[in-house]
């Protein structure tokens, strides 16, 4: 899994996709899963939470540079709340596809709140044949192609037999940016 160096500026294209994002044109990524049965919400919530340190990014939103000089930094999130990015919706049952597309529809519209980490996912019941779907949404900012898979990883076992998890690494904060008091010439 790609460990990003954390606590630093976004690169030049990174910060592209902010500036030119509306909430017209949303620059988030996203897909729309369909699983058999019912995926109990309590335990994904769990799951995806006991595996966050696996993805610092993902504990991380933007703060931009206080005098827009330069690009905006990504730092820690002191708030961050998983319950703040799961979320559980219900289609009428039997929910078909087409419904399921218009609840996508719904939720990939609006841009991603920037005061917090810029994903979200959003488990979705009331499908036809006791089926479970899972809408997850990703700021491009965050992601290339391979970093765009890392969530998903740690979310999706490739295996039932439950695999130990790394321990977490002490994070190295990259110190915050220095004040210059000295006079311009």
């Amino acid at each position: 899994m790609s460990q990003p160096t954390l606590n630093m500026r976004l690169t030049s294209q990174d910060a592209t996709f902010l500036y030119f994002e509306k909430k017209e044109a949303p620059m988030h990524i996203g897909c729309v899963s369909i699983f058999d049965g019912k995926i109990p919400f309590d335990k994904f919530v769990e799951n995806i939470n006991s595996r966050m340190h696996l993805l610092p990014r993902y504990q991380q939103k933007i703060t931009p540079d206080p005098y827009s000089l330069s690009h905006p930094r990504w730092e820690a999130d002191p708030d961050f709340d998983i319950n703040k990015h799961v979320f559980r919706n219900r289609l009428e049952e039997p929910g078909s596809n087409e419904e399921l597309l218009k609840l996508a529809a719904r939720i990939f519209s609006p841009t991603l709140d920037r005061n917090k980490p810029l994903w979200d996912i959003s488990l979705v019941y009331g499908l036809e044949s006791k089926r479970t779907a899972m809408i997850l949404r990703v700021h491009h900012c965050m992601v290339d192609g391979v970093s765009g898979v890392d969530l998903l990883k740690i979310i999706l076992d490739i295996s039932p037999e439950i695999q130990p998890l790394p321990k977490p690494a002490k994070a190295q904060p990259y110190p915050p940016p220095r004040r210059c008091d000295a006079p311009f010439l």
